[in-house]
């Protein structure tokens, strides 16, 4: 019996590791142009593309890990049926689920393995990834400013935004000044001045433009003022990769976790400080001067415990920002599919046993389709607030529960397969 599991499982993992180096150069391709032009246009330092593009890569492996082991179990399994051993491992009695069981364990390792990935190496490279591109721009601000992208440079408190821009001109250029005198600055186009590894201050110097004021209200004002150039000055402060604070995206599950335990905890401070303010400015009421403290306290705590933990409960759920939640879920949810992907694809596999590898591919990019367009719907059920985070994020696993628990029953009353 571990020999059928060895051997079934090791019919699995070349597809396996297949569907990862497939599904992750189909993600990577698409990246290749902006790094190109990073380097080409906006004269971005290669070795730090190159290092930024390999920070990347983790996220899309991230994505392709689930993808990988449906494909598998598909390919896998449909190989086994097309070549009968199915049918004789039936014929030998061997029920069900002991031929579904290898396929199982495989997608419960490849979990785990998932669960680590995503909270130790994808939170690592996505916060050094960001540090990183920072770190770029600050040494070039010119890397910041994408074709037809709109990009906030944070050490000035502005936002700018260019129909084309390179490391010497900049064309169309729109720039939202976010300082203590709000303004829009537009501009047919710009020359960069000093914008070198080595330069203390960058200098933008626009031509032919229009500024127009902003009240704090948001809303651009009719007073603007015409400029045939301008120079905006962009100070150098390069920063390190320690130096940046992590994104929730940046830190492990764990990280999440004993943040909102944090928040939990200081609300719950708040909550005892106000309600010892409500209680010491109920007694100072009192008249009767022979009652002491604590059995005042007391007292009113019990005859306002409704209300007490009305305040507590009200203080502790606003205390935690709700996409806190949904980040947490979000890093055991994602891996958590790859057991769910296992029920759909070994009995996908058998039934498709005559229509060869094309038919396993297929199938995969569409349960795989509809899985990712699923946690598109969770995240925009999540956005809302309208759902429970928890649900929204395990949404897309529960139709996958359902759809492979289909399945897997419809197999153990099929015939002759």
């Amino acid at each position: 019996m571990k020999k059928i599991t060895k051997y079934i499982i090791l019919e699995t993992i070349g597809p396996f590791l297949a569907g990862i180096l497939f599904f992750t150069f189909v993600f990577v391709i698409q990246l290749l142009p902006e790094l190109i032009r990073l380097i080409m246009n906006n004269g971005a330092p290669l070795l730090m593309s190159l290092e930024t593009f390999v920070y990347m890569l983790p996220f899309n492996i991230a994505i392709t890990i689930p993808m990988s082991i449906l494909m598998a179990s598909i390919i896998g399994y449909g190989r086994l049926s097309s070549d009968n051993e199915i049918i004789v491992m039936r014929a030998l009695g061997f029920p069900h689920m002991r031929i579904y069981m290898p396929i199982i364990i495989l997608g419960f390792f490849t979990f785990l393995f998932s669960l680590f990935f995503n909270n130790v190496i994808m939170s690592e490279s996505n916060y050094r990834y960001r540090a990183l591109i920072s770190y770029m721009v600050n040494i070039r601000p010119s890397i910041a400013v994408g074709k037809l992208e709109f990009t906030e440079i944070s050490d000035m408190g502005f936002s700018i935004g260019a129909k084309y821009a390179d490391d010497k001109s900049i064309s169309n250029v729109v720039i939202y000044d976010k300082s203590d005198t709000k303004r829009v600055i537009t501009a047919k186009y710009g020359l960069w001045k000093n914008n070198e590894a080595n330069s203390q201050v960058v200098t933008l110097t626009l031509y032919d433009g229009v500024v127009q004021e902003m009240p704090n209200y948001g809303f651009v004002t009719n007073d603007y003022t015409v400029f045939d150039s301008m120079d905006i000055n962009i100070i150098r402060n390069v920063s390190t990769l320690t130096s940046h604070e992590r994104g929730l995206r940046e830190m492990p599950s764990w990280e999440i976790l004993k943040k909102i335990k944090e928040a939990k905890s200081n609300a719950n401070k708040s909550v005892d400080e106000q309600i010892t303010g409500m209680i010491n400015n109920s007694y100072n009421n009192v008249k009767n001067t022979g009652i002491d403290i604590t059995s005042f306290s007391n007292e009113y705590i019990k005859t306002n415990s409704a209300e007490l933990v009305s305040i507590r409960e009200k203080a502790i759920e606003e205390s935690v920002p709700y996409f806190y939640y949904v980040e947490f879920y979000k890093f055991i949810s994602i891996p958590a599919a790859c057991l769910f992907m296992v029920l759909i694809g070994a009995p996908l596999g058998i039934v498709g046993k005559r229509s060869g590898k094309g038919f396993g591919f297929g199938i995969s990019v569409i349960v795989v389709v509809i899985y990712y367009l699923l946690i598109t719907a969770a995240e925009l059920l999540a956005g809302g607030k309208k759902v429970p985070p928890i649900l929204a994020m395990w949404f897309p696993n529960i139709v996958l529960a359902i759809m492979g628990g289909f399945f897997m029953v419809r197999s153990f009353f099929s015939r002759g397969k």
